[in-house]
């Protein structure tokens, strides 16, 4: 009886040495969309205000908020540029019913027309080349305002051409 036990070990050991755990994170590919800095100096209609760059990234368990923290960083393109400063705070991101909910803190919260524009452009187009996200509802704190940093409406969502 011991000898069948000590076998049944062996061979349980040996058969769960076998399998092999994955613990490599899935990496994802995905459309971020970044300010044309050409754009920005010169004010030229002619040119495109957004360079898309696509990137493979790590998601965290969260694949909205592992986005808005990859477009806080530079994307080492020419031209391309974020403006999503460093400081601002994404509280919590979410997907329900093809909605993008982004909350953001109010702390740091702040820049002109031209930045606010960007930041909603950069965070809109890169998530509703998501499958699965048709538009983006912003909050603030964990609340729908009126404006995002005083200059453009964000109490309705925003589709992919940034319209309400």
């Amino acid at each position: 009886m011991k000898k069948s036990i000590c076998l049944l070990c062996i061979i349980l050991l040996f058969v769960s040495g076998c399998t092999s755990i994955n613990n490599s994170k899935h990496e994802i590919e995905v459309t971020l969309y970044y300010a044309n800095e050409a754009y920005i100096e010169t004010g030229n209609e002619a040119l495109d205000k957004f360079i898309t760059v696509k990137k493979k990234i790590n998601p965290t368990n969260n694949h909205v908020l592992s986005i808005l923290n990859e477009l806080k960083k530079d994307p080492n393109i020419e031209n391309a540029n974020t403006q999503i400063n460093k400081d601002l705070i994404f509280l919590d991101a979410k997907i329900e019913n093809g909605i993008a909910y982004v909350n953001v803190s109010s702390q740091n919260l702040n820049g002109g027309s031209l930045q606010e524009f960007f930041i909603i452009g950069q965070i809109v187009y890169s998530l509703t080349s998501l499958e699965d996200v048709q538009k983006v509802q912003f909050l603030v704190d964990g609340k729908k305002q009126e404006t995002l940093m005083g200059h453009y409406t964000i109490d309705k969502p925003f589709d992919e051409n940034l319209d309400q």
